[in-house]
């Protein structure tokens, strides 16, 4: 598609192909815990709670590493951004399939494979997306973030036949060498901004009803330092916000196959179809949907992107409130669709949302910052579920626990408004 403005092929979708890219390999080899965890509880013998804190660390150490990605993504770019940390977690990738302890384990995956995804993951892409879209930006972020789903349902059952077939050990190689050439491949389809090839954002020029009547048009050039965020009421409801859903889902997502096999006596293949072709394929959907009715909602009506936030919030409580309700495999299902969509709704427009508040221009560094605060506490959800495991024999108090916690974030989003710069 051509910029309107100037005739040059607009480089935006691009942008979202190199970024889809990245974030597909990243998350498969972030998500692979959960497919490697029975291979490992079974060689080695160590507990699920001791496992999960690999998991737990790695979500600790990507938001700290993650403010690097946003200093890096605005001093060197987007792309070389990606390929570095490319090239760390296929390192780590590589280490992985040498370790013989725990203590190997959790530095390797919790520290080292952390950093690399932090800086190939999320920040880097969806920031550039994001400066890239206005119009189309939820639709953009969801298409592009929609690859974590894809990359779990593809790479999950891939892994999970490399293990059956060559090992654990062979198949963490083969995971680091996939990483490394989709994020060099990706990297290098980013570019910072339209404005840095000479276009406009979705490849049109705003007209003037829209640069002074939409919320995100106007705050698109203001330039947000963290310190002014952090004065405002905003910075913090929408960080406790998404508080409850990334606890609750992350500590499911790193327990779900094993809970599907030891608790629930469901065969691991049929394990691997319901985690990658229903709770991840449904997250996608939800991503999607969610990109097009927010941009729908918000050009139709004027609306904010709350409605969708709601639903997320509120679609997670009720999902892990059934949780300890679900005995088979057939009740599973429907509550991975439950969890699994709502997930979707909100991964896809708190980062567009974050936008909306404080523009683009400080987008990379603000976004790394609220990672710090948001991923940071999420790492919660892994090590409480593995403990609650340990000490009630069953994930119900994690289950119930995260279902309250998910409410009582979500009446957050009733308090967020529109933030004002102070002059």
């Amino acid at each position: 598609m051509a910029d309107k403005e100037n005739g040059k092929a607009f480089f935006g979708y691009w942008v979202v192909t190199g970024a889809f890219l990245a974030i597909l390999v990243s998350s498969g080899a972030q998500f692979s815990f959960s497919i490697f965890m029975p291979a490992l509880l079974k060689e080695f013998g160590w507990t699920r709670g001791n496992l999960s804190v690999g998991m737990t660390l790695a979500m600790v150490v990507m938001p700290i590493a993650g403010l690097a990605g946003g200093y890096l993504t605005d001093r060197i770019g987007p792309k070389w951004t990606v390929v570095i940390g490319g090239v760390i977690g296929a390192i780590a990738m590589f280490l992985l399939s040498t370790m013989q302890t725990l203590t190997q384990f959790i530095l390797y995956y919790g520290v080292l494979l952390a950093c690399g995804i932090a800086l190939s993951y999320l920040i880097a892409t969806i920031s550039t997306v994001r400066r890239w879209f206005m119009k189309k930006a939820a639709l953009m972020v969801a298409i592009a973030m929609s690859a974590s789903g894809v990359g779990i349902v593809i790479l999950t059952p891939v892994a999970h036949g490399m293990i059956q077939k060559l090992g654990w050990r062979s198949a963490y190689i083969y995971f680091g060498i996939i990483l490394l050439v989709g994020a060099v491949i990706g990297g290098f389809f980013l570019k910072k901004d339209p404005e840095s090839v000479g276009q406009y954002p979705d490849g049109i020029k705003p007209s003037e009803e829209e640069m002074k009547f939409r919320a995100d048009f106007i705050s698109r050039a203001v330039k947000w330092s963290v310190g002014d965020a952090f004065k405002t009421g905003a910075w913090w409801l929408v960080i406790i916000a998404q508080l409850g859903y990334l606890v609750a889902v992350i500590g499911l997502i790193t327990h779900m196959i094993t809970w599907g096999m030891k608790d629930l006596g469901i065969p691991l293949p049929k394990m691997v179809i319901i985690f990658s072709f229903v709770f991840v394929l449904s997250a996608v959907v939800g991503r999607l949907f969610s990109g097009f009715s927010s941009d729908w909602l918000m050009a139709k009506f004027g609306l904010t992107r709350k409605p969708l936030l709601y639903l997320c919030c509120f679609g997670v409580a009720v999902g892990m409130f059934l949780c300890p309700y679900v005995k088979d495999a057939q009740s599973l299902i429907w509550v991975s669709v439950i969890i699994g969509f709502s997930y979707g709704c909100g991964l896809a427009i708190f980062p567009v949302y974050l936008g909306d508040l404080f523009g683009v221009v400080n987008m990379p560094v603000l976004f790394g910052v609220m990672g710090l605060f948001v991923a940071g506490f999420g790492a919660l959800g892994p090590i409480s579920f593995g403990i609650a495991y340990d000490m009630m024999g069953s994930y119900n108090m994690a289950f119930l626990g995260t279902a309250i916690l998910c409410v009582l974030c979500g009446c957050a989003l009733y308090f967020i408004k529109q933030p004002t710069k102070a002059a």
